[in-house]
């Protein structure tokens, strides 16, 4: 079946109708492309979580790493220094020399106070 002569008016609708119609498709797509990559498994959301996540343990890693150095110095003077090893010894186990006189000190024993009776 042949078209029949349209008016001007009447393409121009026609033209501006399927415009309209390829814009929204292509919305649609772009929407369909974009909500994915924004708050998807691996979006852009999830990116910067995933960021912040390792800036934590990286700051984590570099204070263990100051923690180990710290821990391995004090093994290194334990094996080596002697005067480390008898300030250790009078901390932990509480040596002392010939001659040196120790004093203990306590604390007063704590008085219990009954809890105060309820008002009537």
């Amino acid at each position: 079946m042949a078209r029949g002569n349209r008016s001007k008016e009447t393409v121009e609708r026609y033209r501006k109708l399927r415009r309209r119609f390829a814009w929204g498709i292509g919305a649609v797509v772009l929407f369909y492309l974009l909500v994915p990559l924004i708050v998807g498994d691996m979006g852009l959301v999830k990116y910067f979580k995933m960021r912040q996540t390792q800036h934590q343990l990286q700051e984590e890693i570099q204070q263990l790493s100051e923690e180990n150095k710290k821990i391995e110095g004090d093994i290194h003077a334990l094996r080596s220094d002697p005067a480390r090893i008898e300030q250790v010894a009078r901390e932990r186990l509480g040596l002392v020399r010939p001659g040196e006189v120790v004093y203990q000190f306590q604390a007063p024993p704590r008085k219990e106070t009954p809890p105060p009776a309820p008002q009537p």
